[in-house]
């Protein structure tokens, strides 16, 4: 029984929720060849989630080959040229960039350890395991520099033992809807 538990909880958090994303229709993805990513708002919690999320987008891109404009120059350069980070157009040409991609934090929450109680064979009340629960949520756009239109929009909600590898499962989520886009 107690196994059975445990193997249905791991298995739950293992398992996130299916990411739900949308695209522009007809839009030509492989005129995309390099990306900026810029803030993610955060949560109002944790106020430096949306940078970790940030951070974890250029990480894994880099990483499954994208090319990537380094976020701190990102965020330099609209801090002093005084930029709206909302005008794309201007951002994409000083930046270099086909595209943006931004978003928020939706959720982000760690639950410190949980103890699970049952009865042994003797009817005895016994604790046996103790484990945290992190739950992170991502809304991710990108954004066509040039028409100011998003083309790709994306959410994913993911449950692990601790926020980095929520972290981790949240994003690689949300890249892996880019298969189906052909970008690169």
């Amino acid at each position: 029984m107690k196994k059975t538990m445990l193997l249905c909880l791991m298995a739950a958090l293992l398992f996130g929720c299916a990411v739900r994303y949308s695209v522009k229709k007809g839009y030509d993805f492989t005129k995309i060849k390099r990306i900026a990513v810029c803030e993610f708002s955060g949560s109002s919690v944790f106020a430096n989630s949306g940078d970790i999320i940030a951070d974890e987008f250029v990480m894994q891109m880099i990483d499954k080959g994208y090319n990537v404009m380094e976020r701190n120059k990102v965020n330099l350069l609209i801090r002093e040229r005084n930029i709206d980070s909302s005008d794309y157009s201007k951002l994409g040409k000083l930046l270099g960039v086909d595209a943006i991609l931004t978003g928020s934090v939706s959720k982000y929450s760690e639950d410190a350890g949980r103890t699970f109680y049952y009865t042994d064979s003797s009817g005895n009340t016994r604790a046996d395991v103790s484990m945290s629960r992190a739950v992170v949520g991502v809304s991710a756009r990108l954004i066509d520099v040039n028409t100011g239109e998003i083309v790709w929009s994306a959410r994913n909600d993911d449950e692990a033992f601790d926020l980095s590898n929520a972290v981790t499962f949240v994003v690689a989520g949300l890249l892996d809807s880019f298969k189906t886009i052909k970008l690169q």
